[in-house]
């Protein structure tokens, strides 16, 4: 055998043997930070796509205001809901009264309201195009019925303005003041306008806002002007009862 031969059966013979400072555990230890390694740097890489994904995303899922800005969760909007029509208003006020007139006088038929925004109009259906005056109410119109003698109305009136409680009651028989639980006022008052009978009954109600409401029954039909008859067809007791429903939002 050669010297040749000699040397390369002992280097076959020696080459599976691992170094002489050979240490398994610390071999375990280099793969295993190599796996941790691998694994935060995968971690990594999924959290920065599912960033990049949720940055273009989430402005589409958002809600958007009218000027296109995106709504935060604490975001507070200052918007006020729509007020009513000045027409509906007068119609729903109309209906609750002729609703609780009918309730109250069960004796009376064929009753119903028509209340308009603004002053007065003769015929009661007839629409005004003039201008409205400061002096003019703001809701006004009749409550019609029809009891054993015929149809007549009551007439109603909203405004605002000043209103003097002396010159209100200086010519009536009866004139009293019925302090409300809710901080407005009504006056009761019957006025014989010179006859043995009750020729008016009139209540008001004063609101703290310097609103106030009148309704009135006469001895004739004040939506016609006619229909002349001894005393009034409701008296203030049942006026009040009207103009204080809780149902009704004057204001």
């Amino acid at each position: 055998m050669s010297e040749q031969e000699i040397r390369e059966g002992m280097l076959l013979a020696v080459w599976d043997e691992p170094p002489l400072d050979f240490d398994p555990d610390t071999l375990i230890k280099r793969v295993e930070q190599k796996k941790s390694r691998r694994r935060a740097l995968v971690g990594v890489g999924v959290a920065t796509a599912v960033i990049a994904v949720a940055s273009f995303a989430l402005p589409g899922l958002l809600p958007r205001d009218r000027g296109g800005q995106l709504a935060s969760e604490g975001q507070t909007t200052s918007s006020t809901a729509p007020s009513e029509p000045a027409e509906k208003k007068a119609q729903r006020i109309g209906d609750k009264l002729a609703e609780k007139l009918a309730l109250t006088m069960t004796n009376f038929k064929e009753v119903y309201a028509a209340l308009r925004p603004n002053g007065f109009s003769y015929p009661p259906n007839l629409t005004s195009t003039a201008p409205r005056k400061p002096s003019d109410p703001e809701l006004s119109g009749y409550v019609f019925l029809t009891d054993h003698i015929g149809p007549t109305s009551l007439r109603v009136q909203g405004m605002k303005g000043q209103f003097s409680t002396k010159d209100f009651c200086s010519s009536a028989v009866v004139c009293r003041n019925v302090q409300q639980n809710d901080g407005t006022t009504v006056i009761e008052a019957e006025f014989n306008e010179g006859g043995t009978e009750i020729a008016r009954s009139e209540v008001v109600r004063q609101f703290p806002s310097g609103y106030y409401v009148t309704i009135s029954s006469h001895n004739y039909n004040p939506a016609s002007s006619s229909g002349l008859r001894q005393t009034v067809p409701v008296r203030v007791e049942v006026l009040t009862t009207l103009v204080t429903d809780p149902s009704i939002d004057w204001e």
